[in-house]
C-alpha cells in the first residue's frame, strides 16, 4: 500500500467530513452508547462511550495515556478533565491538532494533554512510556493492522492496557454481492482501507500474535444501533434520491454508511465491539 497516497485519501476525507461531524457529532468521531431500555440523548451517549473508555482502562489520575488517532481531542480533553489523567494524541490530520488544542483551553485542560502529527504505527516515543492506550474508531484507517498493534505493545509499559471501540465484519461470503461493493466504496471513500483485516471472533488472533493477553471481546452492537439509526435519518433522503441512483457511495461515504451500515448492522455483518487485552 501506498503510505502516502493513503494520508492524502485520508486527510482529504476528513476535511469533507469537518462540517458533518462538527454539526451531527460535536466534533467527535464515535458513536454513541445507548443503555438498554432507557431513552437518552445522543450527546448523552456520546458521554457514556467516553466513560466506557475510562472504565475499560480503569483510568487514574497517575496514568500517561495514549489517543491514537486523537481527532478533534474530545474524547482526550474529557477523560482529561473527568479522570484527571495525562494523555498524548496522535493523528495525521494537521487540521484536528489545532482544533483539539483550542477544545483543551477551552476546558482548562491544556496542562493534561499534547497533541502531535504522528503515524500511530511508528511514532517517536519509548519503549515502555504508556500506562495505557485507546483508539474510537480508527484502527482500520491503519495501512498495516499487525504492525500498528506491534508499536503498540512497544510503546506499552508492562502490565499495561489497552482498549480498542473497532467494528468488525462478517465473512465475505455473508454479504450479498451488492452489499459488498457498497461496503468496499464506503470503506475507500474513507480511507478505511484495512477495514477487512477485523472479522467477527477473529481480531482477537491478531492482538494474540502481537503479543497481548488476557484479551476479552465485548459486543455492544445493540447499545450503537440508536446511534446509527439518528445519523442515518439525516442521510435517507440525500442518499436515496441523489447518492445511491448515480452510484456515488465512494463520493459520499458517510452518508453512505449512515444507511448501508445500520442495515448491515441489523443483520449482524457489522459488530461494533470493545476489544481489552493486557501487555
Amino acid at each position: 500500500m501506498d503510505e502516502k497516497e493513503h494520508f492524502e485519501r485520508l486527510n482529504q476525507y476528513y476535511k469533507k467530513s469537518e462540517i458533518g461531524y462538527d454539526f451531527a457529532l460535536w466534533g467527535s468521531k464515535h458513536f454513541g452508547f445507548y443503555p438498554n431500555n432507557k431513552k437518552i440523548s445522543e450527546k448523552e451517549a456520546q458521554i457514556l462511550m467516553q466513560e466506557l473508555v475510562a472504565k475499560k482502562l480503569k483510568l487514574t489520575s497517575k496514568d500517561l495515556v495514549l489517543d491514537a488517532g486523537c481527532g478533534q481531542g474530545v474524547v482526550s480533553t474529557f477523560l482529561a478533565k473527568n479522570y484527571g489523567c495525562k494523555i498524548k494524541g496522535i493523528t495525521v490530520v494537521p487540521f484536528e491538532v489545532k482544533k483539539a488544542n483550542l477544545l483543551a483551553e477551552k476546558l482548562k485542560v491544556s496542562d493534561k494533554v499534547n497533541y502531535s502529527i504522528m503515524d500511530y504505527s511508528k511514532t517517536k516515543f519509548k519503549n515502555n512510556h504508556f500506562d495505557s492506550i485507546y483508539t474510537t474508531e480508527t484502527l482500520s484507517h491503519t495501512t498495516d493492522i499487525k504492525k500498528t498493534l506491534k508499536e503498540f505493545f512497544r510503546i506499552l509499559k508492562k502490565g499495561g492496557k489497552v482498549a480498542f471501540f473497532e467494528y468488525t465484519l462478517a465473512e465475505d461470503m455473508d454479504f450479498s454481492k451488492s452489499e459488498m461493493k457498497i461496503l468496499e466504496k464506503v470503506a475507500k471513500g474513507s480511507a478505511m482501507d484495512r477495514l477487512k483485516d477485523f472479522r467477527h471472533d477473529k481480531f482477537q488472533n491478531v492482538l494474540s500474535e502481537a503479543g497481548f493477553t488476557n484479551i476479552k471481546v465485548e459486543n455492544i452492537s445493540e447499545n450503537v444501533v440508536p446511534s446509527l439509526a439518528r445519523l442515518r435519518k439525516f442521510a435517507l433522503i440525500p442518499y436515496y434520491f441523489f447518492v445511491k441512483p448515480f452510484g456515488l457511495q465512494e463520493k459520499f461515504p458517510n452518508a453512505s454508511a449512515a444507511v448501508e451500515l445500520y442495515n448491515m448492522a441489523r443483520k449482524g455483518l457489522i459488530r461494533y465491539n470493545i476489544f481489552t487485552a493486557i501487555k
